[in-house]
């Protein structure tokens, strides 16, 4: 049966985050989504309080000063050394038992694979609605307005929850990442687990293929539906000789050219390049959602007046598989 835990409504108050530790390199680090969701409730926060619950064990203590240069007031440490490898069914149970000792009005994680199977776990725990791969919060008297693609991408709506703690998760890549708070300190709690129903991983294998993820590529060299299949070797070619990726618009994913994986915008994925090249895209509103966090926009279309262009820092009006060809020839 589950075990569901209830928190006194009244008293909700403040952000909870569960700050997800990236594993997959020599030394653990704070994930960028993470980062990316405090920044956010950093700019929107008006004096509230802010918790950071991570998992692990003493190997964490370096991260320590990162979490809370970015605003977390109070850490809590679920302490397990089990818990350096990612359980669901325990993570969801520790993390309702703090939700419950801190009352936060709202919860908010990554929309990672491990954010999407862990969130609806602590929401049914808590009888809590859940908003899920949100793109834009924002937040008036403890009500937070949760914004997400809905209808395939088509629509954005606008959700808030009618219950405390209000929950949701934030797609990576939306929100930009803030500058630390130079000497800022917390508190750490060490929050014991008495680890029922944990298992002991005998080894485990990280299987994220680097090669396929847009979202760690500082340059992106995107195409749209004004580039022709025969344009894509030639892309490939300038994004490896500008230590880049491809990536490309919807319209291209539906033609079969290219994986979901290679999608920019709402129903894809969100991106922060610091430079990124659109060659053929004109701009839906979903796709300019996908790129808001772009440093650097440079656009490519035969088009003068396309979309792209109201959020483009450069316009070149030409064929976007003309100007691939020079820019492959001259690089």
């Amino acid at each position: 049966m589950l075990e569901q835990y209830k928190l006194n409504v009244d008293r909700s108050d403040g952000y909870l985050i569960w700050v997800e530790i990236d594993r997959s390199g020599e030394y653990p680090r704070v994930s960028d989504v993470s980062l990316e969701i405090l920044s956010k409730v950093r700019s929107m926060n008006d004096g509230s309080r802010i918790w950071g619950v991570v998992f692990g064990h003493a190997e964490l203590k370096p991260l320590y000063g990162e979490i809370f240069s970015h605003g977390v007031e109070t850490l809590y440490e679920v302490h397990d050394k089990r818990l350096c490898t990612f359980h669901p069914e325990a993570y969801a149970d520790a993390l309702a038992q703090i939700i419950v000792r801190t009352e936060p009005a709202v919860v908010l994680m990554g929309a990672t694979p491990r954010g999407r199977e862990l969130a609806p776990r602590v929401a049914a725990k808590l009888d809590a609605g859940l908003t899920a791969d949100c793109t834009d919060l924002s937040v008036d008297d403890r009500i937070i307005s949760m914004t997400r693609p809905a209808f395939g991408g088509n629509v954005l709506a606008t959700i808030q929850c009618t219950a405390f703690p209000q929950m949701a998760t934030v797609r990576p890549g939306v929100f930009p990442i803030s500058d630390p708070s130079e000497g800022a300190k917390g508190t750490v709690i060490y929050w014991q687990y008495d680890g029922c129903g944990l298992k002991d991983i005998v080894s485990s294998e990280n299987v994220r293929n680097e090669e396929d993820d847009i979202t760690r590529s500082r340059i992106l060299v995107s195409l749209g539906a004004g580039v022709k299949k025969d344009s894509i070797p030639i892309a490939e070619s300038v994004a490896r000789k500008l230590g880049g990726m491809v990536s490309c618009s919807r319209k291209l994913v539906e033609k079969g050219w290219f994986p979901q994986s290679r999608q920019v915008g709402q129903s894809g994925k969100s991106v922060a390049p610091d430079v990124y090249l659109a060659f053929g895209i004109s701009g839906s509103v979903q796709h300019l959602a996908g790129i808001s966090s772009a440093k650097r926009v440079i656009s490519v279309n035969t088009d003068p007046d396309a979309r792209i262009g109201e959020v483009a820092d450069e316009i070149i009006v030409g064929d976007a598989n003309a100007v691939l060809r020079e820019l492959d020839r001259i690089l």
